[in-house]
């Protein structure tokens, strides 16, 4: 019994002795990185009719603070029911309801340029790539003509295509600003013999929150 205890003593006191130094070595590798994640909302103008929006994101990052340099995955979401992508000389001119999802996804890389830590303010600007989904969903009216009547019909379309990106984040406290330049591949398709091109190459602008 005598010899248990010693026992269990000696262990106590290695797992004591470690725990200092585990924890150094834990903040060591806190101060060489920072992981945040942020969500961001805003105004978002693309190409090719698809109409100026609304534009919602979430991302993360992750910072390596002696390097002033970030990485970062991101995910934006924009749905659309007012628009029109539709292209040539015939236009469909009985859509009862459509709708659009544009979905890019994209890693990042951000050098902070400025950096005032009297007001918690920091400013990056950074470029990317990725590839965007599309979603779309169309009902319009067929039919008419001398014997009239009319059918409804419904499609769906969905494709992609490769994106690349450049933006600027300001950063003041947990509140930041995001200018952001979209370029990307159009896709071109056709819907009941009606030709359109999904083109998201803009512009947006977006307010957020990092964590």
């Amino acid at each position: 019994m005598e010899g248990r205890v010693k026992e269990l003593l000696m262990v106590a006191f290695v797992v004591c002795s470690a725990t200092p130094v585990l924890t150094q070595e834990s903040q060591a590798q806190s101060s060489n990185l920072k992981q945040y994640y942020s969500g961001k909302f805003g105004f978002y103008q693309p190409g090719d009719g698809l109409n100026n929006g609304l534009v919602l994101g979430v991302d993360g990052i992750t910072e390596f603070l002696h390097y002033q340099f970030f990485i970062g995955g991101a995910i934006d979401l924009y749905p659309k029911q007012t628009f029109d992508f539709f292209t040539g000389p015939s236009k469909p001119r009985d859509v009862v309801q459509q709708s659009i999802i544009l979905v890019p996804l994209h890693v990042n890389a951000g050098y902070q340029f400025f950096d005032i830590p009297n007001a918690d303010s920091r400013g990056y600007i950074g470029a990317g790539f990725g590839y965007y989904f599309y979603f779309y969903n169309v009902e319009y009216r067929t039919g008419g003509g001398i014997l009239g009547g009319f059918t409804n019909t419904t499609e769906s379309k969905n494709g992609g295509a490769l994106f690349a990106t450049a933006f600027v984040r300001a950063l003041i406290g947990k509140v930041f600003v995001e200018p952001r330049l979209y370029f990307a591949q159009k896709t071109a398709d056709s819907v009941g013999g009606y030709s359109y091109v999904v083109n998201p190459s803009g512009f947006a602008i977006t307010i957020g929150f990092q964590y």
